[in-house]
């Protein structure tokens, strides 16, 4: 698809000196959101710093946001989720390590949010644990009870191996089906040269790893419980990820593809639709920084790429869509940018 004024566009900055400083976050990245059990919306971000560029200031990740807004209206901040409704602190303690330090402090460089799930009253978090960047330990699930504000660790039995399914289970994306009672996981690996694959697991399981069970190919049959296997067809790889169930009861599997140099993605029947079945929608191209068009949907340097609340399919603007950006050579700008973009609801499983 291609993307124009018409049919879609930047927003507004969402993050930066001007939207988020009074917080801490003058810099920052991804924000996967979703509505909270108190009608609020809260986004989460990856690693923040209270400075002007990368590396500046207070570095803290995850970080929470809490405010309004969604796919057909502007989204605005009005405090912090966390133990400071002024200051975006840390979701948990954990030291910032690093090889200089021999990584004495923590083991750990960065906590790295995937993707949030609500769920009647509950709010759940899956993060990417990190010792050097690209290195995944481990992944776990950590939740909230009172809609962003208190976070607990949901157990050892919600750690999951940075090994699994031959690293494709590292960056999830996950929404909950009420139709069957699944909640259904999309994964990859942190690489961005990986392809998907897919989980469920019942609600009230999320805490137990034993109990995913993977969607997989043998025999050339499909089924739940099988070694997991790649759903996007060949050459495909992604990094960050977005699956959400729509109102309108259809599914949007899709994120950055880094194979595209875009944010794609497809609209499914459901989860388990055949992907080369149908077509992969860019509505947010990546470009070179003297190229940049926002309102044209042209982005430099771009990732992210996570649905809104509120999305709807087949009208011009309907699906908003959390756009990071990173200038790696000057750190800045490093923001979240909200966006509109336009999908098709498509022929075979759309």
């Amino acid at each position: 698809m291609s993307p124009s004024a018409a049919t879609g566009g930047k927003v507004a900055d969402l993050t930066g000196p001007r939207q988020t400083r009074r917080w801490g976050a003058t810099c920052t990245d991804l924000g996967a959101s979703v509505t909270a059990p108190n009608g609020r919306l809260v986004s989460v971000f990856g690693d923040t710093f209270s400075g002007r560029k990368v590396g500046r200031g207070d570095w803290r990740s995850p970080v929470v946001l809490i405010g309004t807004g969604d796919a057909t209206a502007r989204i605005t901040y009005d405090h912090a989720g966390g133990p400071d409704p002024r200051y975006a602190r840390q979701l948990w303690h954990y030291d910032h390590d690093n090889v200089a330090s021999g990584w004495t402090r923590s083991g750990i460089s960065t906590v790295i949010p995937s993707d949030l799930l609500c769920i009647e009253d509950t709010l759940y978090l899956h993060v990417i644990v990190n010792r050097g960047f690209g290195n995944v330990v481990w992944t776990e699930i950590w939740t909230s009870q009172d809609s962003g504000t208190s976070w607990s660790h949901l157990g050892d039995d919600a750690v999951f191996p940075a090994d699994l399914h031959d690293g494709h289970a590292q960056c999830w994306s996950w929404d909950y089906d009420p139709s069957d009672g699944w909640v259904y996981v999309a994964s990859t690996g942190f690489q961005r040269d990986k392809g998907i694959v897919l989980q469920r697991v019942r609600p009230h399981h999320l805490a137990d790893r034993s109990r995913y069970a993977a969607w997989g190919e043998a025999g050339g049959r499909w089924s739940w419980g099988e070694q997991a296997t790649p759903i996007t067809p060949d050459g495909e790889t992604w990094g960050e990820l977005s699956l959400r169930r729509l109102d309108c009861g259809r599914w949007v599997l899709g994120g950055f593809a880094a194979s595209r140099y875009a944010l794609g993605y497809r609209v499914l029947a459901a989860p388990t639709t055949r992907l080369d079945s149908v077509s992969l929608q860019t509505p947010v191209i990546g470009t070179a920084w003297r190229d940049e068009d926002h309102r044209g949907n042209a982005v430099a340097q771009l990732y992210g790429g996570y649905v809104l609340p509120g999305s709807v399919l087949d009208v011009p603007g309907g699906v908003g869509l959390m756009v990071s950006q990173w200038h790696t050579d000057s750190g800045w700008p490093y923001r979240v940018m909200q966006f509109k973009a336009t999908l098709r609801s498509l022929d075979a499983g759309g």
